[in-house]
């Protein structure tokens, strides 16, 4: 009996041993997935900051920065082919606004002649937008990248993101009967799962953004043609516009869901290594941030265009 009994205290000391390496290993790779995908070191060498901190004239899709830039073939597009159809909107609307401005002249009695000059001012104004709008609206992306930009440095510094953070002890599963080291290794493999789906939906929200920004610069004449209009097609104009800078500043959304992320994390791995709290629900908490998180990415495009009242 005591040869039977030795053998199956070693064997479930060796499971027990396994499951912890096995918890510790499941936690290393989420740091190190996490350190990969939002690394900051070179300022623009992780998979976020490639595409939230670097402007549309940089962008080729991969961190390296190698490749044929997508702004090449929209600028193309943009001057060749919807510059001419801009200019032909902006005629319209140009003399469209120079017949109600005659007209509206108490048929001819209350006649102006400095309507003209402004109409000749507001044709310079929209010939010059029309020709370099897209230079113009790229400048004006700009603007939120540098606040993205700012923001993940302020945030996560110039280094890794959550690498120390994600340190789990040893230690903080010694208590653990092996009942519970194979639940808490369960959950860390949902954990795990869930930030494999996490990065996903980075991507698909952040690769969306920039393509969408690009359709948005690609079509830049047309919708700014309108804005030469005193009624109600300058809304177009001016929605094109939010539409813009709401797709510019959700990156900076992003940023700060990210931040809040990185707290929630780093304080319950905090409460795992202290041994406070139960572990069961300090993983399953875990789990939640990490839903959320998802949840909250995917949302970040529609806070962004409520905030700038973009529709």
């Amino acid at each position: 009996m005591g040869v039977i009994s030795d053998a199956i205290d070693s064997l479930q000391d060796w499971c027990e041993k396994l499951f912890r390496n096995g918890i510790k290993s499941q936690f290393d790779s989420i740091a190190s997935l996490l350190s990969d995908t939002f690394d900051n070191t070179t300022g623009d060498g992780g998979l976020v900051s490639t595409f939230i901190t670097g402007h549309p004239a940089n962008f080729t899709g991969n961190s390296a920065g190698t490749g044929t830039h997508v702004w090449t073939t929209i600028e193309t597009l943009c001057n060749n082919v919807v510059v001419p159809i801009g200019g032909f909107i902006l005629t319209i609307v140009l003399l469209n606004d120079l017949i109600q401005t005659v007209l509206r002249g108490n048929n001819f009695k209350d006649f102006d002649d400095s309507i003209f000059i402004k109409w000749v001012i507001k044709a310079l104004c929209g010939v010059i937008l029309v020709s370099n709008v897209f230079y113009i609206a790229s400048a004006l992306f700009s603007f939120g990248t540098n606040v993205c930009s700012n923001g993940l440095t302020t945030l996560f510094g110039s280094g890794s993101f959550l690498d120390t953070a994600l340190s789990l002890q040893k230690s903080a599963l010694d208590d653990l009967e092996l009942g519970e080291l194979i639940t808490v290794w369960f959950i860390s493999l949902v954990v795990h799962l869930g930030v494999l789906i996490l990065i996903v939906a980075i991507v698909i929200t952040l690769a969306s953004r920039i393509i969408e920004v690009f359709m948005y610069l690609g079509v830049a004449p047309i919708p700014i043609a309108t804005m030469m209009n005193e009624g109600e097609w300058s809304s177009i104009g001016k929605n094109w516009i939010k539409q813009l800078l709401a797709l510019s500043f959700q990156g900076f959304f992003i940023i700060i869901a990210l931040g809040i992320f990185k707290t929630l994390f780093a304080n319950v791995i905090t409460t795992l290594n202290s041994g406070d709290g139960g572990i069961i629900m300090q993983m399953g908490m875990l789990l939640g941030y990490t839903a959320a998180l998802i949840f909250t990415i995917l949302r970040t495009g529609a806070i962004s265009k409520s905030v700038f009242n973009a529709h």
